[in-house]
């Protein structure tokens, strides 16, 4: 894993606006139940949907295969521990269950920061339009994530 002082200035203020945009973006009930569904009907990432869709509005090339190898480690291990956190919930209590939330959280946002490093070191030359319609073939659902996308972002900049 890395750690926020691992990333230049240029690159954190990346980060940060990413995450920025994932909160919002994924604070929109449609938008999270999808990712939900993609993520656990297709084994889709939801930081690399998100994060296609955020390169998508810079207009950003990326490398879809390299931005894969490179978040498999972190993938694997926030796995096992969202199987531990779902497992444990009838045993803890709120409060405990709302730490490994937070911990959750954590990883999610260093899983963000590797793709953000990935993608300083090595952008690739497919647009991020393309990666995001390839990445959702192969769960075969992207026409329904890129319309639900497309209506979270404009209604979010009509609202900003």
């Amino acid at each position: 894993m890395i750690s926020k002082s691992c990333l230049v200035p240029e690159m954190q203020t990346i980060a940060d606006s990413f995450w920025h945009y994932s909160e919002q973006v994924y604070s929109r009930p449609e938008v999270k139940k999808l990712c939900l569904w993609l993520q656990e009907q297709h084994t889709r990432n939801v930081n690399l949907l998100l994060w296609l869709s955020f390169c998508q509005q810079q207009r950003w090339t990326v490398n879809l295969e390299l931005l894969l190898s490179q978040i498999n480690n972190s993938e694997q291990k926030i796995t096992e521990f969202r199987r531990y956190r779902k497992k444990m919930k009838p045993y803890l209590s709120e409060t405990q269950y709302h730490l490994l939330l937070k911990h959750e959280l954590k990883l999610e946002r260093r899983q963000q920061q590797l793709l953000v490093l990935s993608q300083q070191r090595h952008p690739g030359r497919q647009t991020a339009d393309v990666a995001l319609t390839n990445y959702l073939n192969q769960a075969e659902a992207s026409a329904q994530y890129l319309a639900t996308m497309n209506l979270a972002i404009l209604d979010g900049k009509l609202h900003s």
